[in-house]
This record gives C-alpha cells, sequence and structure tokens, in this order.
C-alpha cells in the first residue's frame, strides 16, 4: 500500500510529466512572434487534475505544475533562474486560482450545468489575470518588446482555449473503469461516429488551404458549417467520448489554421495571429460544447433518479401488498404501475382506462364505484374510499379503492391518483 509521501511524489511527477508533454505538443503546433505560445493546453492538464484529484492531492497537482513551469521557462523561454521563477508562480498561481473557483460547483448530488458554469468562469479567471501579470512580466523583463496586446491575447485566449478542451477530457474520466458490459449502446455509438466522421469531412473543406480561392466571398460564412456535428457527436458520445471529441476537433481546426488554412488565415496582422483568432472560434464553440454536454448530463441524471425513485417506490408497494393507477381527470385514461400486475393479476394491464375497471366492479356495487369516481374526477371530494367486489382472471376479488385528485397549477384536476388492496383472499367465481 502507498505512502502518503509517495502518492504526493506519484501525482506530482505524472502532472510534470503530463505538463510539459502537453506543452512540447502545443509549442510545435504553431509558431508566434509573441512570448507567449499560440497554442496552450498544458494549463488544462493541471487545471484538470486539480478538479479530478481528491483536495488532498492537489496540493500535489501545485507543486507539479510549478515545477514543470519553471522548467518550460528555462528552456523555452530562455529565462534566468529569477525570472523563471516569477513565470512559475503566475502560471501555477492562476490555476490554483481559477480550479479553485471551479471546484465550488462540485457537489452531491451533481449539478452539471452549475459545474460547466463555474469550469469556464474559471478558465476565463486564470486566463486573464495570467495574461495581464504575464504581460507586465514580459514589459519588466524585456522593455523593448511593443506587442503587449498581442501577448495579452495570445495567453489569455490559448489558456482558457487549453483549459476548456483538457479539463474535461481528464475530469470526465475520473474514476473511469474498463467494463465489459453496461457501455454506451452500438446504435448510440454509430450515430455519434456518423456525426463525427461529417465534422472531419466539413473541416479538412472549410479549413483547406485553398479554401479562400474555391469559396472567396463566401468563404467566411463557411467557418461555423462544421461544428453543428462536433456538437451532435459529443451529445451522442456522453460526457467522456464527447470532451475527447471536442479536444480532438478544435486541435484539428487550430493545426489547419496554424498551417495556413481557413479563412482565418486568410489576412494576418503578425505571425500567429490566426492562431489567436481561430481560438477564440473555438473558445465560443467549446463553451457552447460544454453546455450541450452539461444539458445532456443533467437530462441523463435526472432520468436516473426518476427511475430510482420509481423502482423503489414499486418495491415499496408490491411488498404491502398495494397496486397503483393513475387516471386522467378527463379522459379516464388509465397508466398502471408494475405492482398492479402483482397484486391484481395479469389482467390488470389490460384496463387501460376507468371504464374497463367499472365494468368489471360487481354490478351491484357499481353505482358507488362510480358515484366515487365522479367526486373525485370533479374536484367535489378530495378522496373517496370504497370496497367492492371485481371480477379479474375469473375470480371475484375483494378489493379497497381509495381515490385521490392531482390538481393543476390552476387548481382544476388533472389526475386521480389510485391505490388498490387485496382486502380478503380471492375467491373462484
Amino acid at each position: 500500500m502507498q505512502s502518503a509521501g509517495s502518492r504526493f511524489i506519484g501525482v506530482a511527477t505524472i502532472v510534470t510529466v503530463a505538463y510539459l508533454a502537453v506543452g512540447a505538443l502545443s509549442s510545435a503546433m504553431s509558431a508566434s512572434e509573441t512570448q507567449a505560445i499560440a497554442v496552450w493546453l498544458a494549463s488544462g492538464v493541471s487545471f484538470g487534475a486539480w478538479l479530478a484529484c481528491a483536495p488532498g492531492r492537489r496540493m500535489a497537482v501545485l507543486v507539479g505544475t510549478a515545477l514543470a513551469s519553471l522548467l518550460w521557462g528555462l528552456a523555452a523561454h530562455d529565462l534566468d533562474v529569477v525570472a523563471a521563477v516569477v513565470f512559475a508562480a503566475i502560471e501555477t498561481g492562476t490555476i490554483a486560482l481559477g480550479a479553485w473557483m471551479a471546484t465550488r460547483g462540485q457537489r452531491e448530488p451533481p449539478q452539471p450545468l452549475l459545474q460547466a458554469a463555474l469550469m469556464v468562469t474559471g478558465a476565463v479567471v486564470t486566463g486573464v489575470v495570467g495574461a495581464t501579470l504575464a504581460n507586465e512580466f514580459w514589459r519588466w523583463l524585456r522593455p523593448d518588446t511593443q506587442t503587449f496586446a498581442a501577448e495579452w491575447r495570445a495567453w489569455a485566449f490559448s489558456t482558457i482555449v487549453g483549459i476548456l478542451l483538457v479539463s474535461p477530457v481528464i475530469t470526465g474520466f475520473r474514476g473511469f473503469a474498463i467494463k465489459r458490459s453496461g457501455g454506451m449502446p452500438m446504435k448510440q455509438f454509430g450515430a455519434g461516429a456518423a456525426m463525427f466522421a461529417l465534422f472531419l469531412l466539413t473541416t479538412l473543406v472549410v479549413f483547406h488551404r485553398s479554401m479562400h480561392f474555391r469559396f472567396d466571398s463566401i468563404a467566411p460564412t463557411l467557418t461555423y458549417l462544421p461544428m453543428p456535428f462536433l456538437l451532435l457527436a459529443s451529445m451522442f458520445w456522453g460526457p467522456r467520448g464527447g470532451s475527447v471529441a471536442t479536444l480532438v476537433g478544435a486541435v484539428l481546426i487550430i493545426w489547419l489554421t496554424a498551417n495556413g488554412g481557413g479563412p482565418f488565415a486568410a489576412n494576418e496582422g503578425f505571425q500567429g495571429e490566426a492562431v489567436i483568432e481561430v481560438q477564440a472560434y473555438v473558445w465560443v464553440w467549446a463553451v457552447l460544447l460544454l453546455v450541450g454536454r452539461a444539458l445532456n448530463e443533467a437530462r441523463r441524471l435526472a432520468l436516473t433518479t426518476a427511475r430510482e425513485w420509481q423502482l423503489r417506490y414499486e418495491r415499496t408497494l408490491q411488498a404491502t401488498g398495494v397496486a397503483s393507477v393513475e387516471f386522467d381527470a378527463v379522459t379516464g385514461a388509465a397508466v398502471g404501475g408494475e405492482s398492479a400486475h402483482a397484486v391484481l393479476g395479469p389482467e390488470a394491464t389490460q384496463l387501460r382506462n376507468i371504464r374497463d375497471w367499472l365494468d368489471r366492479v360487481d354490478a351491484a356495487n357499481r353505482p358507488f364505484a362510480q358515484a366515487g369516481w365522479d367526486a373525485v374526477a370533479s374536484g367535489r371530494h378530495d378522496t373517496s374510499n370504497d370496497a367492492y367486489e371485481v371480477h379479474l382472471d375469473g375470480r371475484n376479488l375483494h378489493v379497497q379503492a381509495r381515490l385521490a385528485p392531482v390538481r393543476g397549477p390552476d387548481g382544476a384536476v388533472e389526475r386521480v391518483a389510485c391505490l388498490l388492496r387485496m382486502a380478503s383472499g380471492a375467491q373462484h367465481a
């Protein structure tokens, strides 16, 4: 069993290695005249690791981030030790600030929309505060540099986009375990794969080098064509698959733009400007995709919770020998729970309307049953309790029926809830 110290070192080492590896990949994607890397996904590694780790291991994430950014400052920016320490403090401190804000949404039960909103807020805070501090850092370090506005945009956009693309992947796979069953249905996976294939196809066309020559003045209007397919693929594949699809798709768009493709590369005021602009484009869509996945996840969690409560309710009714049926107050259409079959027998599933039920009530008691229904369905009474004989499956069952109205916002009766209990054993007719 690992000690606390070895776990701390392990987490810090993983964050350091992942940060540097992703940083090297980001740096290789695009050249820029700014000191800030035009494409910067490494911040998302540390941000996502903070969100995914238990609170007791977040200090290890910060140590790994500080070490990695210190090494990056020394190697990639050719800083001296003091300047590299300041650089690392800016990177680590702003990530910690934004990630701390994002963790305010981690609660039980999960609230996907709140978590998405706070993740976006934390990413923006990290990017904006980091860009502002870094701008002053570069001004102090290299006062002859005149591209402070470009530096600010490069740091802010690349950091925000990196967090919004990488962090959902890390948090989505928290607690992931390979299972033999219970995964995504093949139809759902196939639908997502088809949408992602359409996204790739349209992206390769819209962000091709020859795009401005082929489409001339309408080229900018085609920029948004690929993204709805990515949104659909993300929603089909859920939080895990969707976050991976978003990361791959966004990196592809940025890489194609960095290589001179697409409408953003048509006019550049300075080297790397197109990449900064395309990241603003990706930022908007990353937020939209994040919200779309959050809505989808919120719906899934609501359905799961409702199903759990339904099963608990049905088990309770069956254990106590009670059947539940709901009737539409106007049409009389019936919806029976699973307990109806267990308590009343197979023929209970054929009771589709209040009329079907009343037709099976013993003729002598039918007027009383009808009167009870009318009183409750019309809203004259708040309850009706009757006991009578019902003929079901060739048996005469002595049933206690309790009816109660379910009123809508305007006070009118919309549904009639009915609980049925066997008052005595069944007798053959």
